[in-house]
């Protein structure tokens, strides 16, 4: 990560971190009737890349894919490789795993192990496989932002029972209810605006930094979120150190 990782302040200034680091792929010179950009979207939807279509003055060159982010162009391809990539790999798998020499020049760039999504379902499905690896490696802590001690409450069974395998389970939460009692685990029941508007999952391996991993998500709406899945070591210790920081363990 380097020095830019020190971006990350706070929850919301951690997701807008990540919203910075996307790729642009512009298509340049494409057909208007051609729908590449919408199936590309579809493709790359939790990479973090921004797909647009442009035109260039001359019209020329043709069918040219160009990725980029802040700081350059990254690659540049003939969209008929493009087309082909997604003949290859069903659209929607996002299997960026491919090892196909012919388009490594794109998908080394993509390869990233922080995946973004609006979509709510999948921020709740990436949640959920959070707590079944906290489950499984039975040990270190989980911290839990549940918006509302009322949500808390909901999932009690969840995270009582990650208590009781040995994980250090912190909870969080505005106090809308009377928080739940969670055994061994700990309920951060708070008043403050980044708890009340975020939703975030974080596990800290346990000691293995290959079992790190967070969610970490935003609601802009109600009910509709923007935000990030992430197993990069040093993300997740930028999350958890601002979390242990910000809200200490709470008294007995």
């Amino acid at each position: 990560m380097g020095a830019d990782s020190a971006a990350l302040v706070d929850l919301r200034d951690s997701i807008e971190y990540i919203r910075h680091r996307a790729k642009d792929l512009r298509l340049l010179n494409v057909d208007p009737s051609d729908a590449i950009h919408e199936e590309l979207g579809t493709f790359f939807q939790t990479q973090n890349v921004r797909i647009t279509v442009d035109r260039t003055a001359s019209g020329k060159p043709t069918e040219i894919g160009v990725l980029s982010d802040a700081t350059g162009v990254l690659a540049v391809v003939d969209v008929s490789t493009l087309r082909d990539l997604l003949e290859d790999v069903p659209t929607g798998t996002g299997d960026l795993g491919i090892a196909d020499e012919e388009y490594e020049s794109v998908l080394r760039h993509l390869k990233e192990t922080t995946f973004t999504s609006r979509d709510t379902e999948q921020l709740l499905y990436a949640s959920r496989e959070i707590e079944d690896r906290a489950r499984r490696v039975g040990q270190g802590s989980i911290h839990t932002g549940f918006q509302r001690c009322s949500v808390i409450a909901e999932q009690r069974s969840i995270y009582a029972d990650l208590a009781r395998r040995g994980v250090s389970v912190h909870a969080y939460g505005v106090p809308d209810a009377r928080p739940p009692d969670l055994g061994s685990g700990h309920v951060h029941a708070v008043s403050i605006d980044e708890i009340a508007e975020t939703w975030f999952v974080v596990f800290d391996g346990g000691g293995d930094d290959t079992q790190k991993t967070a969610l970490l998500a935003h609601e802009r709406d109600e009910n509709a979120f923007y935000g990030f899945w992430t197993y990069d070591p040093s993300i997740v210790d930028r999350i958890l150190d601002h979390l242990n920081q910000t809200y200490p363990r709470p008294t007995m």
